[in-house]
């Protein structure tokens, strides 16, 4: 059974209504583990909610003050060191593109912590916005067996009248939808990716099929890859990935696109870093899943009762 790290950041906004769905989607049992740093201008109150709502799942609850002094000096000396406008400098303090990284780091820094303490090691760290609404629960007990890929693949290839699953339109969108099986029927956006390995790229050499489903599964078990859900929302990746990726809470800002005009924002941020250290990074996000962010209306995501309605996303971000 696979260990899971989940990294529970963000501003408290509408955990009251969010948390459950946390909890009943993405705790499938108590090998994941939560690790959470949390924003609340109540913090008393939140306390309860949240360790009352998570239980065991939670092993370590961290308060994040946006004060704090180790924070603002980080901030500064990187925002000192970014070669931008001051309009642009001044988005970065206030927004939360560089907080979330930051409580990423922290949330990552009791992780490491409690491995060592309890002499234990994580297959899969999972990132997780407090606002965050996952219908399509991610078991990664299941995704990387056999007969389970096998099926995707053929869903996806019998969805596109294809003759063959060892195609390169075919890989990609399994790439961004084999963690969900709903996925592979939604009306995806065409999912961007940035490969940066051979192993990946060397797969569609393959001509044997067996030889093809062995090779990915392959690939999906110990290959360098960040799966995420519109660009960084939600996120995962293997636990010694992990090792990279976490120092973008302190070092924001350092990791240059030259043919990028946003260069410096949280998602291309995440981007570069996984450029830099050799990772390769898929992504994809449904028009439902992007109206989330900045267009949400309640009635796209549930009914009249208040269930989930079943459409296409797999995910989005509760605002009230």
């Amino acid at each position: 059974m696979s260990k899971i790290a989940i990294m529970y950041t963000g501003e408290s906004r509408t955990i009251e209504t969010s948390i459950g769905h946390f909890k009943n989607n993405v705790l499938l049992n108590n090998n994941y583990h939560v690790f959470a740093v949390v924003q609340s201008d109540n913090a008393d109150h939140h306390n309860h909610i949240i360790r009352d709502t998570l239980g065991e799942n939670l092993k370590n609850l961290e308060w994040f003050d946006k004060d704090n002094t180790s924070w603002i000096n980080i901030r500064e000396n990187q925002l000192q060191k970014m070669c931008l406008t001051d309009r642009w400098k001044d988005y970065l303090k206030n927004s939360g593109s560089m907080i979330e990284y930051y409580q990423m780091y922290l949330a990552y820094k009791a992780l490491e912590k409690y491995e060592t303490e309890n002499n234990i090691k994580y297959d899969f760290v999972l990132r997780f916005r407090t606002d965050t609404v996952l219908k399509d629960s991610i078991d990664f007990d299941v995704i990387f067996e056999k007969t389970y890929i096998k099926n995707i693949l053929y869903k996806i290839k019998d969805n596109l009248n294809s003759d063959t699953i060892m195609s390169e339109q075919i890989l990609d969108l399994f790439m961004n939808s084999f963690y969900i099986e709903n996925r592979v029927l939604y009306k995806n956006f065409d999912p961007p990716k940035r490969i940066v390995t051979d192993r990946f790229n060397k797969l569609l050499e393959i001509r044997d099929e067996d030889q093809f489903i062995e090779e990915l599964i392959n690939y999906l078990k110990n290959g360098d890859y960040v799966i995420s859900f519109r660009k960084n929302v939600i996120y995962f990746l293997r636990r010694k990935l992990m090792n990279y990726i976490h120092i973008l809470g302190i070092t924001y800002g350092d990791y240059l696109d030259g043919a990028n005009d946003f260069w410096f924002n949280a998602e291309s941020q995440l981007e570069n870093i996984c450029t830099k250290n050799n990772i390769d990074k898929f992504n994809s996000t449904t028009e439902l899943e992007d109206k989330s962010l900045y267009n949400y209306h309640h009635s796209n995501y549930f009914d009249k009762n208040g269930e989930l309605k079943q459409d296409n996303y797999s995910f989005f971000i509760k605002r009230y």
